[in-house]
Order: C-alpha cells, then structure tokens, then sequence
C-alpha cells in the first residue's frame, strides 16, 4: 500500500508541475521604449501576480490559467489585459509596449475661505499589537477605509507608525483608491509616490502636498511592497475594533477584509 501511495503521489506531483508554466516577459513605454518600473502584472482576481523589477522585467508562475485574464497596468498608461491562453503560447519572454494615457485632472475651485485641518484615520501606536503585509509577493497592499468630514477634502500628509522594522532596505509605493461596495476601486492618483524605508524607521511620513491631492468622498489608503527586500521585515501599528485591514496578495488579485484591526494609517487634511 504504500508503494502505491508513493506512485499515485508522484503521479499527481508530475501532473500539476506539467500544468505549471513560467511567464517571463519586460514592460516598457510605447513612446521611448525605456524600461518601466514597478509595473503591476497579475492575473485577475487570483493570487497570482508581481511587481516589475527596476529593468521592467518579471516573472510569475502559471497553474492551469488559460482561461483567465492577465493585466498589466501602471499609472500614467493604458491598462492592457491579454487571454492567458494566447500569451502563453509565445516563444521566449512576453515584451509589452504601456502607451502613455491622457488623464484629464478634475478642475478644483479653490474658494475663498479658511481651511480646516484634522487628522483622518487609525492614528495608533500601540505596540502590543501589530499588523504586516500578509504575503511574500511583490504587488502584496494593505491598507484601511478613511471617512472625511467634508467634501472636497484634500489630503496634505501621510503618516504611519513601525513596531518592527528588520529589513535593510524595503520599497513600498503608497497608493489611494475611491471606495465601491466597501472594497477599494480605481487609483485615484496621478503619478506614483515611492517610499524607502530604512532599517530601524520607526515612523513613515509622507508628504503629499505636491501631488494635489484631492478626495469628495471615503477613500481607501494603503501601501504596496514592490521591491524584493523582504517587506515581512516591517510590523505596523495597529488597534483592535477599529477599521478592518484590507488587502490583497499581489498585483490584480482579489481585495479581502482580514480581521478585526485595524492597520495605523492616517492623513493630516484640509477642508
């Protein structure tokens, strides 16, 4: 008997690792064919994505996916989404030109009246309870639901408290979504903000002033681990019975709640 659980375990092994595909492929921009950076690549709704490295180049693994959709996006440029059954059946790495989108921005009124500032979201320190990326793969965000008190509401700082910080070195991108359903939508932003944060940081502070930020209604705010520098180094403050954590695996996967904290991200803004 165990001589054909051996044989029927091997079989399976062999099964599943024929189905397994390796993807390699390199983004650059359609204009000046210059490799794009930190590209979100990613199949839809499944775990399964990365984060292009410096070069533009990446890698992921496939498992029986024919059926679904594989998209490439980056703010600044036309999404592209391709049948994973047609990619797959090209010969050597996939090369992908993003073309350069024309985003209109939204005209902003500025009225002549004093500004308010405040505060907006889980602004905790404690540090008995923490909160981290919860998977090892590039495109990995997390993040919370903020609420404003009035509209429009632009947003001038970002700040975030470190319980833990291992790592040498890890790259996050910050990013803020509007919110449909509960679940974080469409990036509000216009251009990406890179964060390093250094070993032994114990604080993130961003400032977003430059990016003119502006928001009429609740909005999602996270962070995203894009270099390969371990981001499980880093351990967030966090508070129980507050907003839930939302994340999501890697790049185009799914949004998901996860437990019963909430991450301590929060914005100084201006209304």
């Amino acid at each position: 008997m165990k001589h054909i659980f051996l044989v029927a375990t091997i079989l399976l092994f062999c099964v599943g690792y024929a189905h397994a595909q390796i993807l390699t492929g390199n983004i650059k921009d359609a204009k000046t064919n210059q490799s794009l950076p930190y590209v979100n690549v990613g199949v839809v709704g499944k775990g399964i994505g990365t984060v292009t490295s410096g070069e533009g180049a990446f890698k992921i693994t496939l498992n029986n996916n024919n059926a679904d959709s594989l998209k490439v996006s980056m703010l600044g440029y036309n999404t592209q989404s391709f049948l994973v059954a047609d990619v797959v059946k090209q010969t050597g790495p996939l090369n992908i030109l993003l073309v350069p989108s024309n985003t209109q921005l939204k005209e902003v009124n500025i009225a002549n009246h004093k500004y308010r500032q405040s505060v907006l979201g889980n602004t905790t320190k404690l540090k008995s309870v923490n909160a981290g990326f919860t998977s090892n793969d590039l495109g990995n965000e997390i993040g919370e639901i903020i609420k404003i008190k009035k509209s429009p509401t632009y947003l001038k700082q970002f700040n975030a408290a470190l319980n833990e910080n291992t790592s040498d070195s890890v790259k996050l991108r910050l990013n803020i979504y509007n919110v449909k359903d509960g679940m974080p939508d469409k990036n509000l932003l216009q251009q990406n903000i890179l964060i390093t944060v250094k070993k032994g940081q114990d604080q993130i502070t961003v400032d977003l002033e430059t990016y003119h930020i502006m928001v009429e209604d609740k909005f999602f705010i996270s962070l995203e681990w894009i270099k390969d520098t371990a981001g499980h180094g880093l351990k967030f403050a966090a508070s129980l019975l507050s907003s839930a954590i939302i994340s999501r695996e890697t790049s185009q996967a799914k949004w998901e709640k996860i437990g019963i904290a909430g991450v301590g991200f929060n914005v100084l803004a201006e209304y």
